[in-house]
């Protein structure tokens, strides 16, 4: 099959997110046929990704905080999420701002916003990529990194976050807990934490 994209349709306008019809013409042993799919993104319709192309720099980043200075521990939120109607156990994570050189940037300065947590020693360690591509082109990155210092938050108006420190050796009864609502990014990465840092002490 081939695919061309002949043309992108904004359907809403809000300052955060909005929905796009794109018409593809798509080619089939020989046969063209326009085929209409529906888009969530962050971007203006001269930007959105299909267009761009441009996925290299990620919309937003996700911060695995380690602490391990004692008994090791990453730095959970949970945060109501409207589109579940329910509260969610995440990563601190943000969109990167025009501002930031990058997502190791926007990862320090939402690591402070959101958990009141410095960080050092951050690097990339999941370069920019979907995240769920059959609705949205959004791109995240997935930064690690160690606790440098506690600050204050700085939360908006509706942001509803509490964060705090888990010990990694208490995490592999969260993941099989039917009550807990982790996101799938979460799960993932806290499946390499555990990995990774807890063969220290084994």
């Amino acid at each position: 099959m081939l695919w061309k994209l002949k043309c992108v349709n904004k359907e809403t306008d809000h300052k955060f997110l909005n929905f796009y019809t794109y018409t593809y013409e798509v080619e089939k042993e020989g046969e063209k046929t326009d085929y209409p799919y529906f888009v969530a993104s962050r971007h203006g319709a001269e930007d959105v990704i299909a267009k761009s192309r441009n996925y290299a720099r990620p919309d937003g980043v996700l911060m695995m905080v380690i602490n391990d200075q004692e008994e090791p521990s990453v730095l959970l939120i949970k945060q109501f999420r409207p589109p579940m109607n329910a509260t969610i156990i995440e990563f601190p994570a943000g969109l990167l701002e025009e501002t930031d050189e990058d997502e190791l940037a926007a990862a320090k300065r939402e690591s402070v916003e959101e958990a009141g947590v410095e960080i050092v020693d951050a690097k990339v360690i999941a370069p920019s990529s979907p995240t769920s591509s059959g609705l949205s082109d959004e791109l995240v990155s997935v930064v690690e990194a160690r606790v440098g210092g506690l600050t204050a938050t700085h939360l908006e108006r509706f942001e509803d976050i509490q964060a705090r420190f888990v010990p990694l050796k208490d995490i592999p009864a969260m993941l099989e807990d039917p009550e807990l609502i982790i996101a799938l990014n979460v799960r993932l990465c806290l499946m390499y934490a555990l990995e990774k840092y807890l063969r220290r002490w084994r």
